[in-house]
């Protein structure tokens, strides 16, 4: 049986996206391999930590150690620049975690590193076979640098020149944890995390691609499939470093799929049905990230609702309007 070590990093608050995740794994994958499973966290507690080893349990080709990261992230996170993306991203310290592998994990030479707003949807071992060739990570080709400026766009000139064609999405990677400690890479990127001249728009992405000088390899994007990604290529305006060919093969043939941005658990982005089918089959219960939708979908019914208000006093205001200049015109030709 071959063991595969990966680890994952997330707070308190995501205990059940990381349920639904940790079952899929487990689920998909094959009976020959056996999942080393990590957390690296600042601040899970031991009850919520017992909902995720609950179901690791279930599966007897897999185990999961929570370790915990101290302070340290947070300080660097909340003195940091850190341009926290889109509307849709939320970023944590935990996020910073991600970069530094090597020093929690001594015992291994490379290690598969996930998120957990996903659902693994096949087998994901071969993965971890990957010829790393002398790279520090290997990761999937940022998807939307041609079609949207503002993925890169806060890059200086040089970084951007650097990393254009080779910037790797976060999601999913795999890290050459003996060649980063033989080179000191965590050095490098401890020092651009602390550099506030260099924005991180995407914490985790801009830290690793900078720091690792577009030394990376690739992965297929069918392993970070994006659920929007059939939309996008309804527009034709749409442009990326993927071929139409492996845009469509990530949404045919998905190996994992990421809910970027929209998330289940809030929103109602494709492949949503399958993510609560997941939940409710693990008795799993709603907890406070699932109010943002709520909260979200009540401000914009409140919105919506001041809109109709105004519009029907604009509407009401233009008719008095009418009515009082009709009156005007009828008196000052002697009409009334």
């Amino acid at each position: 049986m071959q063991t595969i070590p990966i680890f994952f990093a997330f707070n308190n608050d995501y205990i059940e996206p990381a349920s639904v995740a940790f079952f899929s794994l487990l689920n998909k994958a094959r009976s020959t391999i056996f999942f080393d499973m990590y957390v690296l966290h600042s601040d899970i507690s031991t009850s919520r930590q017992q909902v995720l080893f609950n179901i690791v349990s279930r599966f007897k080709n897999a185990k999961l150690t929570f370790i915990s990261v101290g302070s340290e992230f947070n300080d660097i996170f909340s003195k940091g620049n850190y341009s926290l993306g889109t509307a849709g991203s939320k970023f944590t310290s935990d996020t910073l975690t991600r970069c530094f592998a090597s020093r929690f994990f001594p015992q291994y030479s490379k290690i598969i590193y996930s998120d957990v707003d996903v659902i693994f949807v096949n087998d994901i071992s071969e993965l971890y076979d990957i010829d790393l060739n002398g790279k520090y990570f290997a990761g999937v080709k940022n998807a939307f640098t041609k079609f949207s400026e503002y993925e890169l766009s806060h890059l200086s000139s040089q970084n951007y020149a650097m990393l254009k064609d080779k910037y790797i999405a976060a999601g999913i990677f795999v890290m050459n944890l003996e060649k980063i400690r033989e080179d000191k890479l965590d050095t490098k990127m401890l020092a651009i995390a602390n550099d506030n001249s260099i924005i991180k728009r995407w914490p985790d992405q801009d830290i690793i691609n900078i720091a690792s000088e577009g030394k990376v390899a690739f992965i297929p994007l069918n392993y970070i499939s994006y659920p929007y990604m059939k939309d996008l290529l309804n527009n034709p305006s749409f442009t990326s470093v993927f071929t139409r060919e492996e845009l469509y093969d990530s949404i045919i043939n998905p190996k994992i799929i990421h809910f970027a941005s929209n998330k289940p658990w809030n929103s109602n982005p494709n492949y949503s049905n399958l993510w609560w089918t997941y939940f409710d089959y693990l008795g799993l219960e709603k907890t406070k990230i699932f109010d943002l939708g709520k909260n979200k979908k009540c401000k914009n019914k409140k919105a919506k609702k001041y809109k109709i208000l105004f519009l029907i006093f604009l509407l009401i205001s233009i008719l008095l309007f009418i009515i009082i200049c009709g009156i005007c015109l009828k008196l000052k030709f002697g009409i009334i």
